[in-house]
């Protein structure tokens, strides 16, 4: 499975990206939301891993951008929560259409599971 990942944080970047290779999966990366829909559309991934909290477009945004882009992506989003804790932005991003959802820092088999998993 071809996976993009979403984070402007180039260590949890890394990290991510390594917990993926590890279990087979192609890795496409993206610091940021625009580069990360140019990856979708250039790449046709089958799962997208977006945090939520990033400077400029966030990932909530990713997601609504994703409504028009393409609907047969599995989107799994992530955040440590910043000052309002987890809970609230997962639940938004849910709202929004993302299909699992992790807060940082998780394990690689708690990413794999979200990715697996069934709706």
């Amino acid at each position: 499975m071809k996976v993009c990942v979403i984070d402007d944080d180039p260590l949890m970047l890394q990290h991510i990206e390594a917990m993926l290779v590890e279990r087979g999966y192609q890795v496409v990366t993206a610091g940021n939301v625009s580069d990360g829909l140019a990856r979708v559309r250039e790449q046709r991934p089958e799962a997208v891993v977006v945090d939520i909290l990033m400077p400029d477009r966030d990932g909530l945004n990713f997601i609504m951008g994703m409504r028009d882009l393409r609907d047969d992506v599995r989107i799994v989003a992530m955040t440590g929560g910043g000052r309002l804790g987890p809970g609230p932005l997962l639940r938004m991003a849910e709202g929004l259409g993302a299909h699992a959802s992790l807060t940082k820092p998780f394990s690689a088999s708690e990413l794999e599971a979200a990715l697996a998993a069934t709706d």
